[in-house]
């Protein structure tokens, strides 16, 4: 994703080049973090960057998908720094959920808001290895087990299960908190709607996949094959 001045000699215009050096010195520092600017899109999904950016990048991603963890990894430096700090490219993530552990995830990572999603999300997608084994040691009948109940039933014993309470409460969540996400059902709705756009209006099959300005970009599903794309993107 794609995402000088000279010294006067003259004595006489000393007092004009001293004026003008704080205004230099304020626009750098006024100079927009685009990294830090969250919003909103009309799917639900959570955008870094630019909201007028000329180039919009969405990702549809699983917190299941070891891919997905892997683009994170590699991706999360090199994206922000040299594509969406720029101004000219926004980066969205979107969910598409494979199973109910991936939407536990998903719940989580909405948690307090849009200005704390990016950092739930790279925290479930860092851990993601330790707890996915987790439920591939766990017994037939353990996992049968969370799928009994309620959904908000079903997600808390899977949040128990990934010791996901843990990871929150290292982000300042408490259990009352992490048990209000899991229950808010605009939140699932939300989740599920843009799976359900992923898989039948964009016809994607697989995770992470990416669109550029709302059209599919074939046969990328990693930071390697994507960044060439962005690195030819107009600023």
């Amino acid at each position: 994703m794609k995402f000088g001045s000279a010294y006067l000699a003259s004595a006489a215009l000393g007092a004009a080049t001293m004026v003008a050096a704080p205004a230099v010195a304020q626009s750098q520092t006024e100079q927009t973090d685009w990294t830090q600017r969250i919003t909103m899109s009309d799917q639900g999904g959570h955008i870094m960057g630019n909201p007028l950016a000329k180039h919009r990048l969405t990702e549809y991603m699983s917190y299941t998908c070891n891919h997905c963890a892997n683009f994170e990894a590699e991706s999360h430096d090199p994206l922000k720094s040299g594509f969406v700090n720029k101004g000219h490219v926004s980066f969205e993530v979107r969910n598409l959920v494979l199973n109910p552990i991936d939407l536990t995830a998903a719940m989580l990572a909405r948690c307090g808001g849009r200005t704390k999603f990016f950092g739930n999300h790279r925290a479930l997608l860092i851990a993601q290895e330790s707890w996915v084994k987790t439920f591939q040691s766990s017994s037939p009948k353990v996992m049968k087990s969370l799928s009994e109940g309620t959904v908000p039933e079903r997600l808390k014993k899977i949040a128990k299960a990934a010791d996901f309470y843990g990871l929150m409460k290292k982000r300042g969540y408490s259990n009352g908190q992490v048990d209000a996400c899991l229950s808010d059902k605009s939140a699932q709705d939300a989740i599920l709607g843009m799976t359900k756009y992923a898989t039948q209006t964009l016809k994607l099959s697989s995770t992470p996949s990416f669109t550029l300005n709302d059209k599919p970009v074939d046969k990328v599903h990693s930071w390697a094959r994507l960044r060439p794309t962005l690195v030819a993107l107009a600023e």
